[in-house]
């Protein structure tokens, strides 16, 4: 049975979406006051997906209104700065302040892109890019694309979801398998957005963020283009991230945001157009990413941290 993640504009298939290989039927269930999934062929278990009360642990609520560039690089900053296990230091450029767009160059060591980067090509799940719920191929996105869980490359995995529970304020247990991608000479992704709003109706809910990891860089080409925010802020030049290895990109995809006011995980998520992205073909030379997708309730899928990161109330 095929599982389903949420990526760009479409519905992208993924055998690590869930560990129970939720149907689609049993995906659209969320209007109900508590969702629970099918088993997988293993077995029945009931999942933790969608479970989670009006008051869902979070960790800060610096995301709830908006703030100054100084004010984000510097809550970045001491984010990572509480994340243990990690000497590098990070330098963060804020491309903007709202909506929050922010590159923390040195976010992983090239010795750990590197492990993930072996993991991903020891895979034999590494398949052609897909999307839609027939699992098709599209010109829209061309790369390979393998899931990685938890005990595959376990230190550098578990550091990547500590440093984004850190900044989101959101646990590890909100956040998908990570997503290992590789694009070739030529290969791309067109303009989408990492959520849409018909993601409301699915268990697992929208991505309400992305942390987006470049593993390599290519020699040339492979920007991550955002047009969306030339507009928005008044700029002259759209912002195009060049890949730098160890680099990651953060933002949130849904005009609500966790702590914000009247928040609530069961609530309509509606889609930031502003965020909306592609990634450029690369020109020459293999560009590897890896993307960690937040959602507002639990996964299930037994991604954890480091440790535990200490939480509060809403």
């Amino acid at each position: 049975m095929r599982t389903l993640a949420v990526v760009g504009l479409i519905l992208i298939t993924s055998p690590n979406c869930s560990p129970f290989s939720f149907t689609l039927s049993s995906l659209k269930e969320a209007t109900t006051p508590s969702r629970s999934s099918s088993s997988s062929s293993g077995g029945s278990s009931t999942s933790s997906v969608g479970q989670q009360s009006p008051s869902a642990l979070y960790a800060h609520q610096f995301w709830r209104k908006k703030r100054t560039k100084a004010e984000v690089e510097l809550h970045v900053r001491d984010c990572l700065d509480g994340v243990e296990f990690c000497n590098l230091e990070a330098t963060v450029e804020v491309i903007s302040a709202e909506p929050p767009l922010v590159v923390i160059h040195d976010f992983l060591s090239k010795s750990m892109c590197r492990d993930i980067i072996e993991t991903a090509i020891h895979n034999p799940n590494m398949k052609p890019s897909t999307t839609g719920e027939e699992n098709k191929s599209t010109t829209s996105r061309t790369s390979s694309t393998v899931w990685l869980r938890d005990d595959d490359c376990q230190g550098p995995l578990r550091l990547i979801a500590d440093k984004v529970s850190s900044i989101s304020g959101l646990p590890p247990s909100y956040m998908e398998n990570l997503q290992v991608v590789r694009y070739e000479p030529g290969q791309e992704f067109k303009l989408h957005t990492d959520h849409q709003d018909s993601f409301n109706e699915l268990d697992c809910r929208g991505r309400l963020a992305t942390c987006l990891l470049y593993l390599s860089e290519p020699e040339s080409g492979g920007e991550t283009w955002f047009p969306g925010l030339g507009t928005a802020n008044g700029q002259d030049v759209e912002p195009k991230i060049a890949p730098t290895q160890g680099s990651a990109v953060f933002f949130w995809n849904t005009v609500e945001k966790p702590g914000s006011p009247g928040y609530d995980p069961n609530m309509f998520l509606n889609v930031d157009l502003q965020l909306r992205h592609a990634g450029l073909p690369v020109g020459s030379g293999e560009k590897w990413i890896c993307n960690r997708w937040i959602h507002p309730v639990e996964m299930g899928l037994g991604v954890r941290g480091t440790k535990e990161p200490v939480q509060a109330t809403i």
